[in-house]
């Protein structure tokens, strides 16, 4: 396992993108990495708080003001706390994980936890915004937004190289 956070790519361009037209009380980034997306959310939210399972190697993040927890996933935090939950996840189908910064398990096991996390702490107002590679079954991401009472919708998409990259917004019906 790596002990160094995920660094910026062009994946975490297009949710940061996404996340400028978000504002509110309070939001969580799942998976946080080295904590950018957190000095952006800073200028919007009055409590920000990232989640990783890795020390980030910036502080950018906290002197935005932003808090920052190591833990694995959102499992450490209150249920239906935060107007926004956001995450990009490890995405990358793998057998075995080697590195968990990337790699999503054999089954997207990571990405569809991110979800759950997500939608339980995530408040009933609350808006849920994530990204996922081509890769990904949505249906099965849309099916378990329904159970928790969230409808899907894809904000915007962007092809790389290999993969098209597409962000996902999950709001309550």
């Amino acid at each position: 396992m790596s002990d160094t956070p995920y660094i910026a790519s062009e994946d975490s361009g297009l949710l940061r993108r996404v996340l400028e037209g978000e504002s509110g009380d309070s939001c969580l980034e799942i998976g946080a990495g080295n904590g950018g997306n957190l000095v952006e959310l800073s200028r919007r939210y009055s409590l920000v708080v990232g989640t990783d399972i890795v020390k980030p190697t910036m502080s950018d993040w906290s002197e935005a003001g932003a808090n920052y927890v190591l833990a694995d996933g959102a499992t450490c935090l209150r249920d239906s706390a935060f107007d926004l939950v956001a995450f990009n996840p490890p995405y990358i189908a793998a057998d075995e994980t080697g590195d968990p910064a990337v790699e999503g398990g054999r089954s997207l096991e990571v990405p569809r936890a991110f979800l759950r996390e997500a939608l339980r702490a995530a408040n009933r107002r609350g808006r849920i915004v994530f990204l996922l590679s081509d890769e990904a079954d949505v249906e099965e991401f849309r099916t378990e937004c329904r159970k928790r009472g969230f409808g899907l919708e894809k904000l915007t998409s962007e092809r790389y190289f290999f993969e098209e990259l597409t962000v996902y917004l999950a709001i309550a019906d």
